[in-house]
């Protein structure tokens, strides 16, 4: 027996992100409304797709062509305008929120004050020793960023986001432009 893959798990749950119809033209809730199988019934026996096969001494048709495997294919409801499309499993995205427990240091980033990170990104922090999923992006009153951090262990914390560091030189020079200043005023 095959291995259910996570993303047709999520699919059959019916945990399928908002995407775009083609339909009614909008973005818009999908609905999980079955799967698609592929005919047991070999190709030469259907009327309407058949091609004649010429038998010759021909060896490459001596054996007909064995069909690829199938791909996972889904159909899909669009809860506006109710069409039914036939999406294939790589086309539709679905809505999946990331567990701590599941991640692994070496699939995460590694967490620095300096970068800016999207809520859902799976996060290394090298201090705690841990690894954490972004669940929350809110400005502060100074505007900085900070982001809510759920760790597998520690829970959740709120971290900087994009914080600037100011080198020595301009320091420097704004020190020494102030006192050029000072200087015309007298």
């Amino acid at each position: 027996m095959k291995a259910e893959s996570k993303k047709r798990q999520f699919i059959l749950e019916g945990k399928i992100k908002p995407s775009f119809c083609e339909g009614c033209g909008q973005v818009t809730e999908k609905v999980f409304v079955g799967e698609w199988m592929p005919s047991d019934k070999r190709k030469d026996h259907d009327v309407l797709t058949s091609v004649p096969v010429k038998k010759g001494k021909d060896p490459k048709h001596a054996n007909p062509e064995q069909p690829p495997p199938a791909e996972n294919q889904y159909w899909i409801r669009c809860s506006v305008c109710n069409q039914v499309h036939l999406l294939k499993e790589w086309q539709i995205q679905i809505d999946r929120v990331l567990s701590p427990e599941e991640l692994k240091p070496d699939n995460c980033q590694v967490y620095t004050p300096h970068g800016i990170y999207a809520k859902g990104d799976a996060l290394y922090h090298t201090a705690l020793g841990e690894v954490g999923v972004v669940r929350e992006k809110q400005a502060t009153g100074s505007g900085a960023y900070v982001i809510i951090v759920e760790f597998s262990k520690s829970g959740r914390k709120q971290l900087l986001e994009n914080v600037r560091v100011d080198s020595g030189t301009e320091k420097n020079a704004e020190s020494l432009t102030d006192l050029i200043k000072l200087k015309l005023r007298r």
